[in-house]
């Protein structure tokens, strides 16, 4: 199962960007708009981290199974050696031992110790047979719904994180607009006292960006409140 691959978004410096007006309303818009994108990143963002996660798990529950039913099987080999030799043990005694059979006294105590012994060891054979059986159970119980769940995560995957670089898109495209406005002569002083970030500086991975996002609607909160 192939693991989806981290997008790689350079935000690059906006060309022809138009400075807007700066001023109160457009702060409380921009941080509007940047909440409700960011909560968009960071809610798609922790659907694909799930899904990836589950598949992660399936392929170690896949590998579970299959140890588990190796083991069975084992087990299984190992018990009809086991019960081949009681059988033929069990043959050797009703040829020694049968009813037809005249006995001395001491062949009389064998035969009698050797049908005890037979008696404990076909009891274990069937007890063992039965455990076998639940555990084979229990093993083909578990194997549905891991198919199921096997089969619908590649989608689920692929999904989640589509919705997740759609929602980055978004993230980057609101930087933009955040960055022609930031950019303006109005709003320098502002954002050297809030200490805003540096918004021209190129965020080249999803959580550079999430960051910087983040540290902008920190800085544009400071201003709206001063």
């Amino acid at each position: 199962m192939k693991s989806m691959r981290t997008p790689l978004i350079s935000l690059a410096l906006a060309l022809g960007v138009v400075t807007a007006a700066w001023g109160a309303e457009s702060v409380m818009n921009l941080i509007s708009s940047g909440e409700a994108v960011q909560k968009e990143v960071m809610d798609t963002k922790s659907k694909s981290d799930a899904a990836q996660q589950t598949g992660k798990d399936l392929v170690g529950r896949g590998k579970a199974l299959q140890t588990e039913k190796s083991k069975i099987m084992a087990d299984l080999d190992a018990w009809q050696k086991e019960n081949d030799g009681v059988k033929q043990r069990t043959s050797d005694y009703q040829t020694k031992c049968g009813p037809d059979k005249k006995l001395n006294q001491d062949e009389f105590k064998a035969c009698t110790a050797e049908k005890d012994q037979l008696n404990t060891d076909i009891a274990k054979v069937n007890s063992d047979n039965a455990d076998l059986q639940k555990r084979n159970e229990a093993l083909n119980a578990k194997i549905p719904a891991y198919n199921e769940e096997a089969t619908k995560n590649p989608a689920e995957q692929k999904d989640t994180y589509n919705a997740y670089t759609a929602s980055l898109k978004k993230e980057a495209a609101w930087l933009d607009a955040a960055r022609g406005q930031m950019s303006s002569d109005a709003f320098k002083s502002y954002g050297a006292k809030a200490g805003c970030p540096d918004v021209n500086k190129p965020a080249k991975t999803p959580e550079a960006m999430i960051k910087m996002t983040d540290d902008v609607l920190t800085c544009l909160k400071k201003i709206s409140n001063s």
